[in-house]
């Protein structure tokens, strides 16, 4: 024999399951197809794939394949190995610029980038190296190489990240005043995701 208190929980059960029944029905008749509890009918969220560059930037195609993206109005130029893009109000060797490059590509960058450092840049007035990190960009062996430099007496900051894919070695480049840093390394990174090789 049941007492009270057993009875009172029976009962109190039987109410629960009966208005969970009751809210999965009333539920499904709405058109709702997601039952509480049933995490393969939910549908997963996604990140739509980009459909172009981000806003205040346009694509642009570099040498062998390369495309990558560069701030609305840059003014492009040839360069020996690419593409170099100026800031209209402050370009050239002075002020902001990037570059998107592409050639032959060396087997081991790392140690190709640390002897070209060696034979080039240590010598240049204020060098610092800030960064020279392997890594991997789109499954493709890269290094993000980083520093700061004088020119004519005015301190530089360079970013860098050069890959290594199908046989070429790209790159994709930011050089501005140390001053106008903080704006241009946004480019920096807008132009290394914006980049692929096609």
């Amino acid at each position: 024999m049941r007492t009270p208190l057993q009875l009172a929980l029976v009962a109190a059960v039987g109410y629960l399951v009966a208005g969970s029944l009751l809210g999965v029905a009333l539920l499904a008749s709405h058109g709702s197809t997601v039952v509480a509890g049933d995490a393969a009918a939910a549908p997963m969220a996604s990140t739509p794939a980009p459909t172009g560059p981000p806003s205040g930037f346009q694509q642009v195609s570099g040498p062998s394949g390369l495309t990558t993206v560069i701030p609305d109005g840059w003014q492009v130029s040839t360069i020996r190995n690419g593409f170099q893009a100026d800031d209209p109000h402050n370009g050239g060797a002075n002020g902001r610029f990037v570059r998107y490059q592409g050639v032959a590509g060396e087997a081991d960058l790392f140690t190709w980038l640390t002897a070209y450092e060696k034979q080039s840049w240590s010598t240049q007035p204020g060098y610092q190296r800030v960064q020279m990190n392997q890594q991997k960009f789109q499954n493709s062996p890269a290094v993000l190489w980083e520093f700061t430099y004088s020119l004519n007496g005015e301190p530089r900051h360079v970013k860098i990240l050069y890959w290594n894919a199908n046989g070429t070695q790209y790159d994709v480049y930011a050089s501005a005043p140390a001053t106008g840093w903080a704006q241009t390394s946004p480019i920096f990174d807008a132009m290394v995701g914006g980049s692929a090789v096609h």
